[in-house]
């Protein structure tokens, strides 16, 4: 029989108070919601749960404790061990002959002491079944009226969900701890609030409703931390750089850079972060010059040192094409021309349809005062369906 005190580390003495104590300690420290994924860490609480319903109620904790006792004294009360002890042989005088004499047998005695004796057996088990019935009626009792009042705290949890308040509905549904057979569907309800809260934003960040958005993501970091939630968290850090909030949006593609999540969108994103934000063109440089030795790194781990004679658009990801394009004009805005013609020639050769690309190049030779490149690069990208103007002077 499992020891309840023991369960919630206590003595057989314990006070009501102590047994409360012991119980909220254990309880946050085992609460499933702490171990995620960790089935034994659930039983624990269970028992955890149920040592206090019982020694919380009088008169369970009356009836355990009566166990407890019969047990202890059964253990305490064995009768000792036979030990054999082989017959040793004899040599005094023969044992006297023994004589029996046959009793008569007073059957209609007997019959009544059967009769006694089946009666207070009846009446025992009667007694007993009676109790069980009625331990059973009340234990059954119980459980709807618990049931009744988790399911009017689940109601209360709904409502506030429906109404925005999700604090409070998490707060609520926490409360709950585990579910009965009974609560699948309140069960259920608690594992989709997340997803409905991210479906909210996702909708919320399709409208430009950016800051509504950033509100809904955050709460989902706050009510699940230790989950990855990327998808989540990639929208919440392109929210916070369209609403001017950089070093947060940073924050998280940093996060992605220490578990190795889209390392070199990452890269490009803080880039442009520091360019177009915090104006560090210099900073911006650096970030895109490790995407590149990433990228390159990748290139020659797949296709060998001679990369360049194999690869093309459509063996390269997509943002491997920003990382270049951008590569090529933070080349062009710290002032290197010649290294930013070579980056837009890269771009040129793996993505030929590139009419920014072209521009690049265009402007590059302008820095370098070679017009007449420059109004090829002009033609090339007008050619790519470029539809700016180029200048008067390639006419």
């Amino acid at each position: 029989m499992t020891n309840y005190y023991h369960v919630l580390g206590l003595s057989e003495n314990a006070s009501p108070a102590e047994i409360k104590a012991a119980f909220k300690r254990l309880a946050v420290l085992y609460h499933p919601d702490k171990h995620p994924g960790r089935p034994e860490m659930e039983e624990k609480f269970k028992e955890i749960n149920i040592a206090h319903q019982v020694l919380s109620d009088e008169y369970e904790k009356a009836r355990f404790d009566l166990k407890l006792k019969y047990q202890q004294f059964s253990h305490s009360h064995q009768p000792p061990p036979y030990t054999y002890q082989t017959n040793r042989p004899h040599y005094g005088a023969p044992p006297r002959p023994r004589y029996y004499y046959q009793t008569k047998v007073d059957y209609r005695k007997n019959a009544i002491a059967t009769a006694y004796a089946f009666g207070i057996t009846f009446l025992i088990a009667l007694v007993v079944m009676t109790g069980i019935w009625a331990k059973k009626t009340y234990d059954s009792h119980q459980m709807e009226k618990l049931l009744a009042e988790r399911r009017s705290t689940f109601v209360e949890a709904k409502k506030q969900f429906e109404t925005g308040d999700y604090h409070a509905a998490f707060e609520t549904m926490t409360s709950l701890s585990f579910f009965h057979r009974e609560e699948d569907d309140m069960k259920l309800f608690k594992d989709n609030m997340l997803n409905e809260i991210i479906e909210k934003g996702n909708r919320r960040f399709s409208n430009e409703e950016y800051t509504e958005a950033i509100a809904l993501y955050e709460l989902v970091q706050e009510f699940a931390p230790e989950m990855p939630f990327y998808e989540v968290k990639q929208q919440l850090a392109e929210a916070y750089k369209l609403t001017n909030q950089p070093q947060k949006a940073i924050e998280i593609l940093n996060e992605f850079l220490v578990s190795e999540y889209e390392i070199i969108t990452s890269l490009v994103k803080i880039a442009e972060i520091h360019h177009h934000q915090l104006k560090d063109s210099k900073e911006a440089l650096d970030y895109l010059l490790i995407a590149h030795r990433l990228a390159v790194k990748r290139y020659k781990t797949f296709y060998g040192d001679g990369y360049a004679l194999v690869i093309n658009e459509k063996y390269v990801p997509k943002s491997h094409y920003y990382l270049y394009t951008q590569l090529a004009d933070m080349y062009l805005v710290v002032g290197d021309a010649e290294t930013s013609l070579k980056a837009a020639d890269w771009n040129k050769y793996v993505w030929p349809d590139s009419a920014s690309s072209y521009l690049t190049s265009a402007n590059a030779y302008l820095a370098l005062g070679r017009r007449w490149k420059a109004c090829e690069e002009f033609a090339g990208a007008m050619a790519r369906n470029w539809s700016g103007e180029k200048p008067s002077y390639c006419n």
